[in-house]
């Protein structure tokens, strides 16, 4: 179940809103109260973290701790393992298979001319 709440480092979040609707994410740093800068391991990867604000996300109960006290550490955590330890929440928490996505597809009507 998704919850409302403060976040914390390793912390599986989806977004709520945005270009980015749907996507999981893991959250890396908190910058402030309102903000958080996220990865997936796939297109915000470890060097070029996602910077969104928390109204936007959604939070689950899912910390990934091990990679948490890696990032704390100063320690390299890989993209890879992030896509992984994404994928696994996912299908334990959320009940999606990581191929499913959460994104929308919306399609153009066809007008004919």
């Amino acid at each position: 179940m998704a919850q409302e709440s403060n976040a914390v480092i390793g912390q599986l979040a989806v977004s709520k809103s945005g270009r980015d609707r749907g996507e999981p994410y893991l959250v890396l740093e908190m910058i402030d109260e309102a903000f958080v800068y996220l990865v997936n391991g796939d297109k915000r990867r470890i060097e070029n973290p996602k910077r969104k604000n928390i109204k936007h996300l959604r939070f689950y109960p899912a910390v990934a701790e091990h990679l948490a006290q890696q990032w704390e550490a100063g320690q390299q955590v890989g993209n890879v393992e992030v896509r992984r330890v994404i994928a696994g929440f996912m299908e334990t928490v959320v009940g999606k298979s990581p191929n499913e996505g959460g994104r929308e597809i919306i399609c153009p009507s066809q007008n004919p001319m």
